[in-house]
């Protein structure tokens, strides 16, 4: 488990190096002087790149998650091979011919840590028994039977912690920052060469961000097809109201950059980043709450402890994010190591220091 920790805190503290100072508080934006549409629906989007990452990772989890029946055993060989997409492992075809591969633009640093929890993840599958506290295999809960998750010894699911991991590691932080970012869509990049098919270099590199986002084109009004952050956006929309907040500012902000609006641009930058992390932290609010709710149910409690496992790597990557790089350690020894160990107080402690951090204090109860 220490081999996986300290990775994870130095990428941390890596990123931290590389982060710029946090922007001051905006200014109120001028009223663009141009249409903004209502969909995205604008001429020369290609993100097809981008759904195609987004497929490579449903596949691997459909995969991940034959080994929540006792006997499957899982190869981390063929996992590996998918992340890097060698060897047609894909059984969708079009993905092994298209060129694209997750391991590559998943954030440097954690590039290997994913490949080690894969290996987590098979040598659990090898199990024979049920899994219990210090014996890995799959755990069933006790009052619903189709609710049975393959955990190692200390209750880790590690089928939840990659794909919540790569969503963060990967579409969440090319989102924030690699996209959205001054070298992709800066005043430098060229905003004026039109590509057929893609548009400028500005442009696809905005479209690109979208893409990750996981959303049908004339989101919120549809929600037929949207998958990883846009189903968990839509989640916490209720409470948070982000589906609006986060789909007007790419639409915004793709307007603005077809119109050299680049002040309009940059506000619609700070309006998805932080409106993005922000469901980030009520999403692992929600965890907690579903968790402490369950704490007697050692597969769901696993399960949810496993899914905040994930999300908690995720809140590190933003480049302006609002959480202290101190904190995000502070809230990994909440989480400890053995998921059958956790209590309710470190759930609290959880739940607090994010809603204190996030603003979510009058919520947190029913988030």
């Amino acid at each position: 488990m220490k081999k996986i920790i300290y990775p994870t805190l130095v990428s941390i503290l890596l990123i931290t190096a590389c982060e710029k100072e946090k922007s001051p508080e905006p200014t109120p934006e001028p009223e663009p002087s141009y249409t903004v549409p209502t969909t995205y629906n604008f001429s020369n989007v290609n993100y097809s790149g981008q759904t195609t990452r987004l497929d490579m990772v449903a596949e691997i989890k459909t995969y991940m998650n034959t080994g929540n029946t006792m006997g499957a055993v899982l190869s981390s060989q063929k996992l590996k091979e998918m992340y890097q997409n060698i060897n047609n492992q894909f059984s969708n075809s079009s993905l092994n011919t298209s060129g694209k591969n997750i391991k590559s633009k998943v954030f440097s640093l954690d590039q290997t840590i994913f490949e080690g929890f894969m290996d987590s993840l098979a040598a659990a599958s090898i199990s024979t028994v049920s899994g219990s506290n210090g014996v890995a295999g799959v755990v069933v809960s006790p009052t619903n039977s189709a609710k049975k998750y393959l955990c190692d010894k200390n209750g880790v699911e590690w089928t939840q912690v990659i794909e919540k991991g790569l969503m963060g590691a990967l579409m969440y932080y090319q989102t924030v920052a690699v996209y959205l970012d001054e070298s992709s869509i800066g005043n430098s990049v060229d905003n004026s060469t039109v590509v057929v098919g893609e548009g400028t270099a500005m442009e696809h590199h905005w479209d690109e961000a979208f893409g990750y986002f996981g959303v049908p084109v004339d989101f919120p009004t549809n929600t037929v097809g949207m998958r990883f952050w846009g189903k968990y956006c839509n989640d916490r929309n209720t409470i948070l109201s982000t589906n609006s907040e986060i789909m007007n500012a790419f639409l915004k902000g793709r307007a603005a950059i077809s119109n050299k609006d680049y002040t309009v641009r940059d506000a619609q930058v700070t309006i998805v980043r932080d409106a993005w992390e922000k469901v980030i932290a009520a999403t692992i609010i929600s965890y907690v709450n579903a968790t402490k709710t369950n704490l007697s149910d050692d597969a769901v409690r696993n399960h949810n402890l496993s899914e905040i496992k994930g999300f908690l790597m995720n809140l590190k990557y933003n480049p302006t994010k609002k959480i202290s790089n101190a904190q995000l350690i502070q809230l990994e020894g909440y989480l400890g190591t053995n998921f059958y160990s956790i209590t309710s107080t470190s759930l609290d402690q959880i739940r607090d220091l994010l809603s204190s951090v996030y603003g979510l204090d009058a919520v947190k109860t029913t988030l």
